[in-house]
Parts: C-alpha cells; structure tokens; sequence
C-alpha cells in the first residue's frame, strides 16, 4: 500500500514538473515574441526619424554649398513638409526618447531629427497654440526635458531679434539670457513650461532696447 502511494506521489511530481516546464517554456517563448515585435517597431520608428533626418540634412549639404547652389524656397519648402512630418510622429508615438526608440537606436544621431526640424520652424511653436500645447503635453509627459522645450522656443525670439551683434531670447536657454526688463513675463512663461523661476542674476540689463518680446505669452 505504501509502495502505490509512493508511486502515486511521484508520478504526481512528475506531471507537476512537466507541466511547470511548459508552462516557462511557453512564457520564455511569449516573452521573445513580444521582445522582438517591440524591436521590429523601433526599428521601424527609427528608421522614419532616419529619413526625416535626411531629408532636413541633405538640403544643408557641404557638397552643396561650396557649390553656391540656390535653392530660394525649396528650403523652406521641404522645412515645411519635415515639420509636418515630425509633428504626425509626435501626435502618434510621442517625443522620440530612448524609451520609445530602443538604446540600441538611440545611439544614432539620425534619431535626433525631430530638434533641428522644430529648430526650423521655431517660429510655428511659438507662435501656434496647437504645436506649442502639443510640446508642452509632452513635457508634461516627461518625454521631452523644459530645458529642450525652451531651447525651440528662444530660437524663434533669437532669430527675429533686432539686435543682431547681440540677439536677445525670452526663456532663457542655450541661445542665452533674457533681459531683465522681460523677468515677470518671462518667468511666468518658464513656469509654465516646468522651469524654474531665474533670479536677478540669469537675466541681462538690456536698457533701453526695444524688445520684441511678449508681455504675456497668450
């Protein structure tokens, strides 16, 4: 009687571990498909960037320049038509971040596109509520920094500057420091976007220059 329900238990382990077995091979095999249907679609993600990249490069190209090619409004027309395309992959997948890309992807400077194509067209995110509240989402979304958000918005005040020995910005970024003059505003619109309030000190006196500058951002 004992030798049958020795037997019986260890059979029982038997189909137990047989079972476990499966059931991790089945699991391990679930766990490849779906790694690989996430890399398939970073790839795919990447590669877009890649030719958006491109695109907004090779018009820059040196080859081109050295040969004093005028390209007049071809320039701003296949800015336009990157800018769209960078905002219908925003609008779809997000701001492209490593999360999104893959680390092996984001080692790609390619995968960068979507900054020098915004930087651009800077003008449409500062001055168009629908791209300028679609960054911001993704601020707020913790896929793009404030830091990169301020740095596309100073490039529309850095270019349209009057002073250009000494172009003037508005948020305060890499293009600079923003006037004194401007500080209520400015940090108004620098909280807004997740920076901090500057004090007195990240700020420049700008005397008497006229500013284009908002006295509100709306």
């Amino acid at each position: 009687m004992m030798y049958k329900i020795t037997f019986l238990l260890a059979t029982l382990l038997l189909l137990v571990s047989v079972s476990s077995c499966k059931s991790i091979a089945i699991s391990q095999q679930q766990t490849t498909i779906i790694n690989r249907a996430t890399e398939r679609k970073q790839d795919s993600l990447a590669f877009e960037l890649c030719q958006i990249y491109g695109s907004d490069q090779g018009i820059r190209n040196d080859f081109l320049k050295r040969e004093h090619i005028d390209f007049g409004n071809v320039y701003q027309a296949i800015d336009t038509l990157n800018f769209n395309r960078i905002i219908r992959f925003i609008e779809s997948n997000g701001f492209p971040n490593k999360k999104l890309l893959g680390e092996k992807n984001y080692s790609f400077e390619c995968v960068y596109s979507a900054f020098p194509v915004l930087l651009h067209n800077a003008f449409l995110i500062a001055t168009q509520e629908k791209y300028f509240n679609l960054l911001l989402k993704e601020v707020t979304a913790g896929n793009l920094k404030p830091e990169g958000f301020s740095f596309l918005l100073d490039k529309y005040y850095w270019g349209k500057s009057e002073n250009k020995e000494t172009r003037r910005v508005f948020y305060g970024s890499q293009f600079g420091k923003p006037c004194i003059q401007t500080k209520e505003a400015t940090n108004k619109a620098r909280i807004e976007i997740g920076l901090e309030a500057l004090e007195d000190a990240g700020f420049v006196d700008c005397g008497d220059e006229v500013l284009d500058m908002p006295k509100d951002r709306k």
